[in-house]
């Protein structure tokens, strides 16, 4: 009765000394809605209306500039070529003739197909162009028939002196030629991920200590090799040739490898317990397999709005009146006004909203449909849940997904433009190395930092919002004193399920990329046939990476969802003998923890 008494004298007390309960460092947070004893509240109402305006003002503008601009818009301005007499290629009488085949410096044709191996002295065919052969062989370059490797260096330098072939069109031209690959880098990452989906079902246990034990192994590796090679061995693979270097590196690696040892010693119960919670994931995934295609659905939803976005920039982009034009280049350059400019900037940050709202759907989903498998041993009816959660997200929670994402969105453009001006000052005479580029590196790293605690922020609050149905800034305030007041539950959890979400995403890129790599570099068919690997590597690299991260994000949201879901769970019913719809899988763990 004294402690109630003494609590009670506190609360006064704080209530006085402080305008706001926020302001009081021991302040951990207002109690929860009662209702959320019997599952996810289904009284809900629509929430941050005002941001639905904003997003549909948003898409009204992009759609107005879209039309405005597709009378006076011509994208064929900044990809089709013209020829020597000033036809430009791929229109009019030229239509079937869209490439570009340059043989002198004052000398070019527009082609139906670019000239290979076998057309060498045969007649191009080009059009009205009186039976000129090809001198050289060819291969497609967007709309450039560019020499082949094999080719006389001189019509390379021609070509080159005469059109900007970037880094990004010589690879643009590998990934046309690996694509086939570049797909079957995609079911292979897809095959992998449904393999290692099988083995967290079975032994996630097994997985996870081995993906601890694979990572001080790599670490005391890496410290190992350096350290042999500033002794004088495997000279060949050597990177840095100061001995000392390699020296240092070799101790602080070994370092970090002993610490990690002694943190995960340390953590081993913790560890163990935060397994459970993955198990209890891995049953989730198995029991609502239908939740895997979640991810699918939404990425084939950006694709979509990408190839939306893609084609209305360029048209907007070609709408510039400013055109310059080279003697000799075949191709035009474009400079857009400020009219135009806005209008871009526009599109573009409608680009980042939108793929902000698309992962903040797929979070919202994913966690909706984890708490009701979480609260369906209680009783809880899980009929339709992704059916249902789709629903919730596009009406009572639309508004407030379009706020999380909002936020994320102005972050993501403000290190964008960070970006862009940290580059043009390097790119300048004076460089970065001054006190405004030490401002802006800064300023890099203090958005970066601020992008990963929305992040986190945003994902509790929509498993908030998935329970309760409140508005963005409630359940984030939710979020993060239910998270404040179980710090200690949660850090060793959440980080696990971080750290495994990665392993996992990056094993499934490794593997399928390095099986990718062997077969363009030793396959005949492909590795005469591209300029560097680089491209096509790095293309299996992000495609093997985000079907991985696809996968691999239900378990991180379902560690997540189901460790907050046994929070309020324990929260709402502790004196009525704890939490009441914990899964068999997870009893071991309320127990350990009780």
């Amino acid at each position: 009765m004294s402690n109630k008494v003494l609590l009670a004298d506190y609360n006064n007390h704080g209530q006085q000394q402080f305008e706001y309960p926020e302001q009081d460092v021991y302040y951990t947070g207002r109690k929860l809605n009662q209702d959320l004893k019997h599952g996810p509240i289904e009284q809900r109402g629509c929430q941050d209306i005002i941001c639905v305006i904003l997003y549909l003002s948003v898409w009204a503008l992009m759609i107005f500039c879209a039309i405005k601009s597709w009378d006076t818009g011509d994208a064929s301005k900044i990809y089709l070529p013209y020829d020597s007499q000033q036809r430009q290629c791929g229109k009019g009488d030229l239509k079937s003739y869209p490439n570009i085949y340059i043989i002198t410096q004052s000398e070019s044709y527009c082609v139906s197909d670019c000239p290979g191996e076998s057309g060498v002295g045969k007649e191009l065919p080009c059009y009205q162009c009186s039976a000129q052969t090809a001198p050289y062989a060819s291969a497609q370059l967007l709309t450039l028939c560019f020499p082949t490797l094999k080719v006389d260096e001189k019509y390379q330098e021609l070509i080159s002196n005469l059109v900007d072939i970037s880094g990004f069109q010589r690879h643009y031209a590998d990934l046309e030629e690996t694509w086939p690959i570049i797909l079957a880098c995609a079911g292979i990452a897809f095959f992998m991920a449904i393999l290692l989906t099988f083995l967290i079902r079975l032994a996630a246990g097994c997985i996870v200590w081995g993906m601890i034990l694979i990572y001080l192994l790599i670490v005391a590796a890496i410290g190992t090799v350096a350290y042999l090679q500033s002794k004088g061995h495997y000279q060949e693979y050597r990177i840095i040739d100061d001995a000392q270097q390699l020296e240092i590196i070799a101790y602080v690696f070994w370092s970090i490898g002993g610490l990690s040892l002694l943190i995960i010693l340390c953590l081993a119960k913790k560890i163990s317990q935060a397994i459970q919670v993955l198990k209890t994931a891995a049953d989730f995934t198995r029991e609502e397999w239908q939740a895997l295609f979640v991810p699918v659905f939404i990425l084939i939803l950006v694709l979509g709005f990408f190839a939306y976005w893609l084609i209305f920039s360029a048209i907007i982009y070609s709408t510039s009146n400013e055109i310059n034009k080279s003697q000799y280049s075949p191709y035009v350059e474009l400079q857009w006004d400020a009219k135009t400019g806005w209008q871009l900037c526009l599109y573009f940050f409608g680009l980042i909203w939108n793929v902000c709202f698309a992962l903040a759907l797929c979070q919202f989903v994913i966690s909706s449909c984890c708490c009701f498998w979480y609260y369906s041993h209680q009783g809880y009816p899980l009929n339709s849940s992704i059916l249902k959660s789709f629903c919730r997200g596009f009406t009572t929670n639309f508004g407030s997904l379009l706020f999380g994402s909002l936020i994320l969105a102005i972050v993501w453009t403000i290190k964008f433009i960070l970006e862009f001006f940290h580059k043009q000052l390097k790119n300048s005479v004076q460089g970065d190395n001054n006190a405004l580029g030490y401002a802006l590196r800064c300023a890099k790293y203090y958005v970066s930092c601020f992008e990963k605690f929305i992040r986190f922020l945003n994902q509790n609050a929509y498993t908030m919002m998935a329970l309760t149905g409140q508005s963005f800034c409630n359940s984030a305030y939710d979020a993060f004193y239910l998270i404040l007041r179980n710090a200690t539950r949660v850090a060793i959890t959440h980080g696990l399920g971080e750290l495994f979400e990665f392993l996992g995403a990056i094993f499934i890129s490794a593997s399928s990329s390095f099986i990718c790599y062997l077969i363009i570099t030793k396959a005949d068919a492909y590795k005469n046939n591209i300029f560097n690997p680089i491209a096509p590597t790095l293309a299996f690299i992000l495609v093997s990476y985000m079907i991985g991260k696809m996968f691999m994000n239900l378990y991180g949201m379902g560690v997540d969802t189901l460790l907050l879901c046994f929070i309020v769970d324990t929260e709402m019913n502790k004196n009525e003998g704890g939490a009441k719809s914990v899964p068999h899988s997870l009893k071991q763990y309320a127990s350990e923890l009780n």
